[in-house]
């Protein structure tokens, strides 16, 4: 930058972040409610003062320089202390329009949304609730500001964040009826004998339940990989293979898709669901309310076992 704080308009960090949002002019300045040559003018302005095109124009959409993406991240933590400064003592859910963004693996949403956007839709019901996966998670989503909160399966977070551990889950084995091996009680034998659906999320290397069977110098039959939990359920109902996913997962699936469930017949390691946030949002009100919405409901969930 070539001038100090003194001198630098702080609204250019405004228009920053429309443009990073819209990548265009014209749909950057309808956001801010201002015309196609005033956005220009801010544009010009704000290439002066970084040094930098920031956004070049490639086809239909202007796509931001290497420099503007180094900014992107530290500008939006900015933007997201300033939000919170203004807006922590009058915090209102009924009435506030704030966006929610979570990160999460796609097999957590079957634990969190269900009662949660019921409970929202009763108490914060202009509210959104953007939703991020986030693979094995590492931190980067949250150090970058893309999202607000994190919840996934952790065991050491990175510096500057926060964690809670919201609970344990154990797996158990899914499977459709009148299935040709799985029988109850469900034996080790049979387990491994039966064919499996394995869902990974993205930068997992070993399954949970793999760690309890590696442990005995055991492996499971899989002959299908999926890298999104959506398919599961549908597989395992319409053909013999089973799958091995949380209990809470399950107590969501298995009843709508018909299919019964059975704990798994050795000793695994249970799904440890952590809540992971930066330190930047510790003090926003917004942020301390939604984290305790879900804090609250996950841990219903555990109590009532669904």
């Amino acid at each position: 930058m070539k001038k100090g704080l003194s001198t630098f308009d702080l609204n250019l960090l405004v228009a920053f972040d429309a443009l990073m949002t819209e990548r265009g002019v014209t749909r950057a300045g309808r956001r801010l409610g201002i015309t196609q040559a005033a956005m220009s003018n801010t544009l010009r302005r704000l290439r002066t003062a970084f040094d930098d095109p920031l956004f070049i124009k490639t086809g239909p959409r202007m796509e931001p320089t290497p420099r503007a993406l180094e900014l992107s991240g530290m500008i939006d933590s900015a933007l997201t202390l300033v939000h919170s400064a203004l807006n922590n003592d009058n915090f209102d859910p009924a009435s506030s329009h704030y966006v929610f963004r979570v990160g999460m693996v796609d097999y957590t949403v079957p634990l969190v949304f269900p009662t949660l956007l019921q409970h929202l839709e009763k108490h914060a019901p202009n509210c959104v609730l953007e939703v991020v996966n986030t693979g094995d998670f590492q931190g980067e989503m949250l150090e970058s500001g893309e999202v607000d909160l994190v919840l996934s399966r952790l065991d050491t977070a990175p510096s500057g964040l926060r964690t809670r551990l919201i609970r344990e889950i154990p797996f158990v084995c899914l499977y459709r009826p009148d299935h040709p091996i799985i029988k109850e009680p469900l034996t080790l034998e049979d387990y491994l004998r039966a064919r499996h659906v394995h869902y990974y999320p993205p930068c997992v290397e070993e399954a949970i339940v793999d760690v309890g069977l590696h442990s005995q110098g055991l492996d499971r039959n899989v002959v299908v990989k999926l890298d999104s939990f959506g398919m599961v359920p549908t597989l395992v109902a319409e053909t013999d293979l089973v799958a091995s996913v949380t209990r809470t997962a399950a107590n969501v699936v298995a009843p709508a898709m018909g299919l019964k469930t059975q704990p798994l017949p050795f000793e695994s390691p249970k799904l440890k669901l952590v809540m992971v946030w930066h330190e930047r949002t510790q003090l926003s009100a917004p942020n301390q309310w939604f984290r305790e919405q879900v804090t609250q409901h996950l841990e219903k969930m555990d109590e009532s076992g669904q």
